[in-house]
């Protein structure tokens, strides 16, 4: 199956341009205007369009080294078959579609707790099965997030969130998995990472938060303005298997860290958790 093509170029491209299928019983026929990869033997040819609501989702190519190897009762069946093959791409577009928009935050864009949860658990099976060895959680709240919110609103308190969202996106990278758990907490999950090397990020990431302003966008009186806005969050980290034997312990120990050893404690710090 051919998913793009330009328009006018080879068969395929007839096909897209028309959006009408064409039968080739031998190669003469069709030589001069073929551009794709086709086999030095290939005599006759089917090319239909997959279409579903007037929109051609790809070309379906097929071809015989004999000649005259398809008839037109054989083009009806493909054009069938293709309908049915759209239908099908249409609903796996649909369900890709749903999935991610379920296991995303509307608002960051982030991984939300759901994924996250059971990403987790599928991480502590692997630790269980020996396919990985450590696993370690961070999980972050910011600070006086409710004197934010009275202050600015609560839009400028999403705009934080995402810009948030961000700066953990492009500082973890491939690191770890961001999400964002509720509220104004966020998790990252940190597969094969110790819990040593766990606390280093999370110092970045409580750097990262604290060291540099937010920006807020502001339209007053039809005017706009920018306010600079500085934040903190506190953080606990928790690692298996030294700190918990299940995913639920995990979450627990990291987030009675964030509590205990850095709420606690004065805020906008790295706790660990200690048994």
């Amino acid at each position: 199956m051919i998913l793009c093509q330009q328009i006018n170029e080879g068969i395929s491209g007839l096909v897209l341009e028309t959006g009408k299928s064409v039968l080739f019983h031998s190669k003469n026929k069709w030589k001069s205007i073929a551009k794709e990869f086709l086999p030095e033997d290939a005599e006759s040819i089917i090319c239909v369009p997959i279409v579903r609501s007037n929109e051609i989702l790809g070309i379906l190519l097929l071809s015989s080294t004999k000649k005259r190897a398809y008839e037109k009762s054989q083009l009806m069946i493909v054009d069938i078959l293709c309908s049915h093959f759209a239908i099908a791409i249409e609903n796996a577009r649909h369900y890709e579609e749903t999935k991610a928009k379920s296991e995303r935050c509307a608002l960051t864009k982030l991984y939300n707790y759901r994924y996250i949860e059971a990403k987790l658990n599928e991480e502590f099976s692997r630790l269980l099965n020996g396919s990985r060895d450590l696993l370690s959680l961070i999980i972050l709240d910011i600070d006086h997030f409710k004197k934010v919110n009275d202050t600015y609103g609560h839009q400028s308190g999403n705009e934080i969130l995402c810009e948030l969202a961000d700066r953990l996106t492009n500082l973890i990278d491939t690191a770890g998995i961001a999400s964002r758990y509720g509220g104004e907490e966020f998790i990252v999950l940190m597969p094969d990472t110790s819990k040593e090397d766990a606390i280093g990020w999370a110092e970045l990431i409580r750097q990262t938060i604290a060291n540099r302003p937010f920006i807020l966008k502001q339209t007053i009186d039809g005017r706009s303005n920018s306010t600079k806005v500085y934040i903190t969050a506190s953080i606990g980290v928790a690692a298996a298997p030294e700190d918990a034997d299940d995913s639920l312990a995990l979450i627990r120990h990291a987030d009675r860290a964030l509590y205990v050893g850095a709420k606690q404690a004065g805020r906008n710090r790295v706790a660990e958790y200690v048994k």
